[in-house]
């Protein structure tokens, strides 16, 4: 696929007023595609011809396919292409200019239009931009500005990721940054059975099967003006993902038993560990479907292609569990987070939580050691993790940091000279770096520092 843009197009004659307000930029995201266009222009014209601005060599685009007017207000139009273009639940074929409401997108096939700042993110190369849409830390804190201007359009988002990443805290994290009035609903579709699901999502009438005895909400209904999360989105049966189809396409939906339609205001966020892609081959997940729902495509990497956050999770979990379990003495040994850092955890997150709260919970004494991890994996006997490989004595300092980004590593340098300039008394260290005892002593475990005597 050839993709490009330009500043100037010859066949299209330019109005004389006004200018795009400056700090706009259009991302393009789909079809494993990243693309960055700054609004610079009175108007933007998109198709595969070389002359549009923003060109997509896709067959699902026409030659000069739609166009993008910020003056006198925010529209689009298309124009007269074949496919048209898909906005607010509605495909669009010609016609005036339709208005774009602040964050709204757009859709051209398998592509998503979205408005942000520049400052979010500026113009890159098609592999930068798709490393943009990786997200290290799912947390609202941790996502990148570009993620949050994201949150903040309609745009529906797939979160892709192992089982135990954190991908239902990106989805909490998406909807509290969206500014959607309404509640962020959510459903494991792996979790029920075909029928029960169908009830949990549409939601059903009084008499609409025996045992229906009230009427019953369904979860798109309710979460109306919200959020809907669909966790496990590729073990959808077929017959549900027509039905959700159609949801999503009218903006309705119809309890079981009802012949009244119910509108619905919801964006949704779903995830899967499947390749839906490869699923969508096979025939077991429907393409428009995917299209619909494949807004942005935002992967959580595994644990261990993220290895310098294991340390500061595990201590943030251990944390958690000594006031939730009432330990407050326990303190993270090197050796425990050396172990946990060696380890490539096949449950992600989730496995490395469900670890630490069980070593706290079986621990003795105010020591939390390596002798304290258990893990409970297919069946296997509880094991402990060792380290990946030998390390000669040249070359063990270095590789045994290599959990550790820049920021880390200077932090330990600063720790360290502190140390040694209180001839290892940690209470007056601590004092010099200007944080508490308890936080130098977890700086120690972190960074792996001998802890001193004093």
């Amino acid at each position: 696929m050839h993709v490009g843009s330009k500043n100037d197009d010859p066949e299209v004659t330019r109005p004389d007023s006004g200018t795009m307000a400056p700090g706009s930029m259009l991302v393009v995201v789909g079809s494993s595609l990243f693309v960055t266009h700054p609004l610079t222009q009175d108007h933007v014209v998109i198709g595969r011809a070389a002359a549009c601005d923003v060109v997509l060599d896709h067959r699902s685009l026409s030659r000069r396919h739609a166009i993008l007017r910020r003056t006198p207000e925010l529209s689009l139009q298309d124009l007269g292409s074949t496919n048209g273009v898909r906005l607010a639940g509605r495909i669009v074929r010609g016609g005036e200019p339709i208005l774009l409401s602040p964050g709204e997108g757009f859709h051209i096939g398998p592509f998503s239009f979205i408005i942000v700042d520049a400052q979010a993110v500026g113009p890159s190369t098609d592999r930068s931009g798709r490393d943009r849409l990786i997200v290290e830390d799912p947390t609202p804190g941790g996502v990148s500005a570009l993620v949050r201007e994201i949150a903040r359009s309609n745009v529906n988002v797939l979160v892709l990721g192992e089982t135990g990443v954190g991908k239902e805290v990106l989805a909490t994290t998406i909807h509290a940054l969206s500014g959607r009035a309404g509640k962020l609903a959510s459903v494991n579709c792996a979790a029920l059975s075909e029928t029960l699901l169908d009830g949990e999502l549409f939601g059903h009438e009084k008499g609409a099967f025996t045992g229906a005895i009230a009427a019953r909400q369904g979860l798109l209904e309710g979460a109306s003006g919200g959020t809907v999360f669909l966790d496990e989105l590729g073990e959808m049966p077929l017959a549900l993902q027509a039905k959700l189809l159609r949801a999503v396409e009218s903006r309705e939906i119809r309890r079981l038993g009802s012949t009244r339609a119910t509108l619905i205001d919801i964006r949704i966020v779903a995830a899967t560990n499947r390749e839906l892609t490869a699923e969508v081959d096979a025939g077991r997940f429907r393409q428009d479907l995917f299209f619909r729902l494949d807004g942005v495509s935002l992967r959580i990497p595994p644990l261990r292609e993220r290895r310098a956050a294991i340390a500061p999770l595990a201590l943030q979990f251990i944390e958690q569990a000594k006031q939730r379990l009432g330990k407050p003495d326990i303190v993270a040994t090197p050796e425990l987070l050396a172990a946990l850092a060696a380890y490539d955890w096949p449950g992600n997150v989730r496995e490395l939580k469900a670890v630490i709260d069980r070593a706290v919970l079986l621990s003795r004494g105010s020591q939390l050691g390596s002798r304290h991890l258990a893990f409970s994996m297919s069946g296997d006997a509880t094991r402990t993790p060792q380290r990946r490989a030998p390390q000669t004595e040249t070359n063990r300092e270095v590789d045994d940091l290599d959990f550790l980004d820049s920021e880390q590593r200077s932090d330990r340098a600063r720790v360290i000279s502190a140390i040694e300039a209180c001839a290892g008394n940690q209470t007056r260290a601590a004092k010099q770096l200007g944080i508490s005892r308890t936080t130098l002593v977890n700086k120690l475990g972190l960074y792996r520092i001998p802890r001193p005597r004093s």
